[in-house]
């Protein structure tokens, strides 16, 4: 009889207490894949989210900046934020700023029979000074936007039901959709001020509420640092230079988050601390009944001629087997439940969540299943010990 028979037969002829020892090990490494998981798509997606942002500043209405780093990172619509458009002028004079770009923040009618997309964070953007959206669309799309083309979030989708996507009671044309980043920008629709302009003209007949834009009012300014400078000083001097705004650094957007999951993070790590003892524990005292009811299969073992080499070798596969199993399903159990509820964990927690790519996610599910088997090592090796200090001539004595 071979190793790997006699650990086949052993795991299928304690089924129960088998399973045991797979669903302590199974939650462990679940535990341990869902919370180091839910770090790194928060950190993954905001790495892609302030690639695609682009702006190492952004530049709102003082009092507007807690709302506006919310629908950045949440997609949560936003509108009223107002400030005179010669703030742009202003910006770009300040020294260390190398470029500058104006948008406007708007949103759909919230359950307007005019708008296929309700509760929608609009951006209207300025081809000519945009350094965000525009070059994404030479790159991917070859093309300038056409009247009434938008770009929308991967999250923004034409209605099946009608086929249209109608903003204020205007139709307007999805040309291409934005790679996911996991921020609000997925959930965001992206128009030129041309765009935005004709949407606002057209909607006084078509809308129950027309789209209004005050005359000479921006939202935002987007600003690009000059390199050597430090993007905080020059955030700084920005808003001692133009009274009235508030320009908060791209990373200062990271640092919210980082606040904001820091409690969060905080508690998993805890429970997964409790959950870790509890499945060593639990695995250890399992596998010590199985030794114990085992004592005189190992007494015949040694009594034949194996030695305690062997039954160690024998109780450490075992063990090893059933972590090994255990830890697998628990990743992938883990890394499949975030998947299919990433988007309510995104809206419940307000963090922004992006899964990584499948060759690094693959990776790091490797990484979390050698973690979880050095954590419940303790569990693993026990009973391997213990079973090979086992004395024949006392166990064929007990019999």
């Amino acid at each position: 009889m071979g190793l790997w028979y006699l650990v086949g037969q052993s795991i299928s002829g304690r089924a129960y207490r088998s399973g045991l020892i797979v669903s302590f090990i199974l939650v462990l490494a679940a535990f341990l894949m869902s919370t180091t998981l839910l770090a790194k798509s928060i950190r993954h997606s905001l790495k892609v989210g302030m690639e695609r942002l682009g702006a190492d500043i952004v530049v709102v209405p003082a009092g507007k900046e807690k709302e506006t780093q919310t629908a950045l990172l949440l997609g949560k619509p936003l509108s009223g934020a107002w400030m005179p458009e010669e703030n742009v002028d202003r910006i770009v004079q300040v020294e260390g700023v190398a470029k500058v770009s104006p948008q406007l923040y708007l949103e759909t009618l919230t359950g307007a029979a005019c708008c296929s997309a309700w509760d929608m964070f609009m951006i209207a953007f300025e081809p000519e000074t945009d350094f965000t959206v525009t070059p994404w669309l030479r790159e991917k799309l070859n093309k300038p936007l056409g009247p009434h083309d938008v770009i929308g979030g991967d999250w923004v989708i034409v209605p099946e039901a009608t086929g249209e996507i109608m903003i204020y009671g205007v139709k307007v044309n999805l040309a291409a959709k934005l790679e996911p980043t996991g921020l609000g920008l997925d959930q965001t629709m992206f128009l030129t001020f041309e765009t935005t302009r004709e949407i606002a003209k057209e909607s006084v007949a078509t809308a129950a509420r027309p789209l209004e834009i005050p005359e000479g009012k921006i939202s935002a300014v987007q600003v690009k640092v000059k390199k050597n400078y430090a993007i905080d000083e020059v955030a700084k001097r920005i808003m001692a230079t133009v009274p009235g705004t508030y320009a908060f650094a791209s990373l200062e957007l990271t640092r919210a988050i980082h606040r904001q999951t820091e409690g969060l993070f905080r508690m998993l790590f805890l429970g997964l601390t409790v959950v870790w003892v509890l499945a060593v524990v639990l695995s250890g005292l399992v596998f010590s009944l199985m030794v114990n009811e085992r004592r005189r299969e190992i007494g015949l073992f040694r009594s034949i001629g194996a030695n305690r080499k062997f039954i160690f070798k024998l109780f450490l596969t075992e063990s090893s087997v059933l972590g090994i199993g255990g830890g697998l399903i628990g990743v992938v159990f883990a890394v499949v439940f975030i998947y299919l509820f990433r988007v309510y964990l995104m809206l419940s927690a307000e963090v922004p969540l992006l899964i990584p790519p499948l060759p690094s996610l693959l990776g790091f599910m490797l990484a979390c299943l050698v973690i979880a088997l050095i954590l419940a090592l303790p569990a693993l090796l026990y009973p391997a010990i213990r079973a090979s200090r086992i004395d024949p001539a006392v166990v064929m004595r007990e019999g």
